[in-house]
């Protein structure tokens, strides 16, 4: 009995092993720097999605982390701190276009779009 069962288990760890191996993921990132009084900070925002997961927002400031969460929490707001600055980066989906908007010390400060490739 347990010689026939073995080939069964070995054909659901194949399959198993390729469904893994087909999970589609895309990323989009967008490189600036901040305007205004927070002129020249280098900014980047980076968004990936993995299907049947919330998408992953990640914010560096000065080539540091600063605001990172799911796509449910980014649409209510992502908080983050730079140099005793309150950061908030709230970012909606339309699609496959990610519209995200940085506050730094509560005042409107930077806006990004980025597409995923479909």
């Amino acid at each position: 009995m347990i010689l026939r069962t073995a080939p069964a288990w070995r054909v659901l760890i194949a399959i198993a092993a390729l469904a893994i191996g087909t999970v589609q993921a895309a990323e989009a990132c967008v490189d600036d720097n901040l305007p205004g009084r927070l002129a020249d900070a280098p900014v980047r925002l980076c968004v990936e999605v993995t299907d049947g997961q919330p998408a992953q927002y990640t914010l560096w400031l000065a080539g540091e982390v600063r605001v990172s969460g799911e796509e449910p929490a980014a649409r209510q707001g992502l908080a983050g701190d730079w140099y005793g600055h309150p950061l908030l980066l709230r970012c909606t989906r339309d699609g496959a276009l990610h519209r995200c908007a940085l506050r730094v010390d509560g005042d409107a400060a930077w806006r990004a779009d980025l597409p995923l490739p479909g």
